[in-house]
């Protein structure tokens, strides 16, 4: 591919933003935690911008590849995916270990869950552009690509983690329905599955606790705190750096809650702000996929800005009681190395759809060849 070659603009530009916003929140919302923890304000912010150079420099490298590459390892990655959680479940469930959803390896700990993410997306993408027709036989195309699905779900499900378990699931959903699977097929699956998580949700304790306090009327402490510091913020919010419910009222308010701090700060105006900057983003994810030169990159790229959408909907959601708590994090906003690494490896693999698109579309031109596009159409 050639170095010259230009890239999305516009999408890097609002993710450059996005990463920007989030590490000043970053900073204000963990500068008090971080003093009484580590005695400076500035021990998360440090971590969070190491965490956003290594996402920098990934996404760079990321650009400069063929993302057609990604399509030979599909099944390898999977398999991959599949490894690191059963480990964590070993680690977490037979070796007695507490119970949390961080891989260790030496001095690394990452999510398996977050990359969990990518890899799926990947190997659908792969699988579903090799299948074409065939997805819509149930027994030779469908049904492998639900097994997968369901037991992805499970693994991730098992450790506990129920928010990117639905995650995945949805997303899974949403490409095969894109890659054409039947539709009545789909709601096979999709009615029985969400009838089974809505079993889940009354049978585990702190998946049940979740739901209740949701549908209490009182609400629970942390979504009140979170509504009382989103409220705070008015039109035009307290000013950046000023927020009370910082302060130990608010919990995880650097990592799942920093939205309300943002909103608190900000108000209404820089919420609509950050809205529109995530809008941006989707909707430049999907014209690259609309754009893309294969029905792989269309459904690697469609798979990557629609679950960012999503993940944003569902923190923000969360934060002002219109979805039960899920721990989901606020991408490239919330503090976390694995979240925001994951990001940004996303975004690479967007931005090199969109460089080879172009590219070959300027071929075309040349060459007044016919482009091999909107083969999903």
């Amino acid at each position: 591919m050639d170095d010259n070659q230009t890239i999305d603009f516009w999408l890097l530009a609002v993710t450059m933003i996005l990463a920007g916003i989030g590490l000043v929140m970053v900073y204000s919302s963990s500068m008090y935690l971080s003093m009484d923890k580590f005695g400076t304000g500035t021990s998360y912010f440090k971590k969070q911008a190491l965490n956003l150079a290594i996402g920098f420099i990934v996404m760079m490298f990321l650009t400069r590849l063929n993302y057609r590459g990604f399509a030979k390892f599909g099944n390898a990655f999977l398999i991959i995916g599949f490894v690191m959680l059963s480990v964590l479940l070993i680690q977490n469930h037979i070796l007695g270990y507490s119970v949390n959803r961080w891989l260790k390896i030496g001095r690394i700990s990452f999510q398996p869950s977050e990359l969990m993410k990518i890899l799926l997306i990947i190997f659908l993408a792969d699988s579903i552009s090799r299948m074409g027709e065939k997805i819509r036989d149930f027994k030779k195309g469908f049904l492998p690509l639900i097994g997968v699905l369901l037991f992805t779900f499970i693994l991730v499900f098992l450790e506990p983690d129920l928010g990117i378990a639905g995650l995945l699931l949805i997303i899974g959903l949403y490409m095969m329905f894109i890659g054409k699977a039947k539709l009545v097929h789909l709601l096979m699956i999709v009615i029985p599955s969400f009838v089974a998580i809505a079993l889940l949700v009354t049978q585990v304790p702190y998946m049940k606790k979740r739901w209740e306090d949701f549908i209490n009327p009182e609400m629970a402490y942390q979504i009140k705190q979170s509504i009382i510091s989103i409220g705070s913020g008015g039109l035009f919010g307290v000013g950046l750096g000023n927020s009370t419910q910082k302060y130990y009222f608010l919990p995880e308010l650097h990592t799942d809650f920093v939205f309300s701090i943002f909103a608190e700060e900000l108000g209404f105006i820089g919420t609509c702000f950050l809205l529109f900057l995530t809008l941006i983003y989707v909707i430049r994810g999907l014209k690259i996929a609309r754009q893309a030169p294969d029905m792989f990159g269309f459904l690697l790229a469609s798979g990557l800005s629609t679950i960012l959408g999503i993940q944003v909907f569902v923190n923000i959601g969360v934060a002002v009681k219109l979805l039960p708590t899920t721990g989901m994090t606020l991408p490239f906003i919330s503090y976390g190395g694995s979240s925001i690494v994951i990001s940004f490896i996303a975004t690479g693999i967007l931005l090199n759809i969109s460089k080879q698109g172009m590219y070959e579309m300027k071929l075309s031109r040349i060459f007044g060849t016919r482009r091999i596009r909107k083969v999903w159409t």
